[in-house]
């Protein structure tokens, strides 16, 4: 099936050579992303079966629809059929197998990386990272969603940093249709970061905002908890769980208690002895690793700007508490929480370089 696909792959080491060439990315990093161009190869039908991520095959098939013309009613959910029309504008040859479109996401992120070198100077240890961080590379490898939500929000995140607001919130529109939750949950980084900036009104009025805020949504909390139980127990159920062992939440402490709970184990589930596969396994001891870089990272931006440091905590925890609350699933939680470990990364970098001019480099000093 090698070449089927090989002029996809073809297409990405291009990108990557004429990057080279033109002086936008160093010899390093052209060739650390051209062998990793190739991990598409190594994932479906070789680490594992297509089956173990079956969604894979729906965005295979509206997307191989798509690019032959076969416009009927495919069947499939509003955000699969979105998605899927967002991969096939990708200017990729072929669609002829299920790694096909793993080449696809490969070509986003390799070209997410170069832009991010060349154009916002990441470099060190978050360039390091957003280059080998194993659930990235395996996520963007595959025939998912996941690349173009994570384009989306760090793209959106990037801008709105960059006082460019508005197309801040443009570039996360696209996230209504494949992904609402994340939508909602850039949104949340917006607020954050304005509450959190000394030239914003909302920084001036921020006591009266956070009243504001609270008094807003005092008359549906109740409500909220509510929906978000039955997502919660769904979602247990779902996972195999007995509705009659499940734990709902009824008060406004149960909830309090359950996300307070929910934020660090959705960050290191699964844990080693929870493991049920070979690929949970691995993912167990690279949210161990992950943890230890986090702590590392916050560290070094907290000896530079405390106030940086604390706004990307808040808001890692907040994102991964209320996922935390409702997805029970090992590779679930790896895959939904992955894009936000990227974006705290990053965007907690880039803004530490915008405000003080300062890079997180490595050990030796040089990026």
């Amino acid at each position: 099936m090698f070449f089927y696909d090989f002029p996809n792959l073809l297409a990405i080491l291009i990108v990557i050579v004429v990057s080279f060439r033109i002086g936008l990315i160093p010899l390093w990093l052209s060739f650390s992303m051209g062998l990793l161009a190739f991990t598409p190869f190594f994932l479906n039908n070789v680490l594992f079966s297509p089956s173990y991520m079956p969604d894979q095959w729906q965005y295979f098939n509206v997307t191989q629809g798509i690019r032959s013309f076969a416009l009927e009613s495919f069947n499939e959910s509003a955000p699969v059929e979105a998605a899927s029309w967002m991969l096939a504008m990708i200017p990729m040859p072929y669609i002829e197998t299920i790694q096909s479109l793993g080449f696809f996401n490969r070509l986003m992120a390799t070209i997410l990386i170069i832009w991010l070198y060349s154009s916002k100077n990441l470099r060190g240890w978050p360039l390091l990272f957003m280059v080998f961080y194993p659930s990235l590379l395996l996520y963007s490898s595959l025939a998912l969603r996941d690349t173009l939500v994570l384009m989306f929000m760090i793209l959106s995140v990037i801008f709105f940093l960059e006082n460019r607001r508005l197309l801040a919130l443009l570039v996360s529109l696209p996230l209504l249709l494949i992904k609402f939750q994340n939508f909602l949950l850039i949104i949340v980084f917006f607020i954050a970061h304005l509450y959190f900036s000394k030239d914003s009104v909302i920084y001036r009025y921020r006591y009266i905002f956070v009243i504001f805020i609270i008094a807003s949504l005092a008359p549906f909390i109740m409500s909220i908890i509510e929906i978000l139980d039955i997502s919660r127990l769904n979602m247990f159920i779902d996972d195999g769980g007995r509705r009659s062992t499940y734990v709902h939440m009824r008060t406004i402490e149960d909830f309090v208690i359950v996300a307070l709970k929910s934020a660090p184990y959705f960050l290191m589930k699964p844990l080693p002895w929870e493991a049920d596969s070979f690929l949970t396994f691995l993912q167990s001891f690279e949210n161990i690793l992950i943890l230890a870089f986090l702590g590392f990272m916050f560290i070094k931006t907290s000896r530079l700007d405390k106030q940086i440091a604390f706004k990307w905590l808040v808001y890692l925890f907040a994102a991964l508490a209320i996922y935390g609350l409702v997805v029970y699933n090992f590779g679930t939680a790896v895959r939904y929480k992955f894009p936000f470990i990227v974006i705290v990364i990053v965007g907690m970098a880039y803004e530490l370089y915008l405000k003080h001019g300062k890079l997180i480099l490595n050990k030796s000093g040089r990026a």
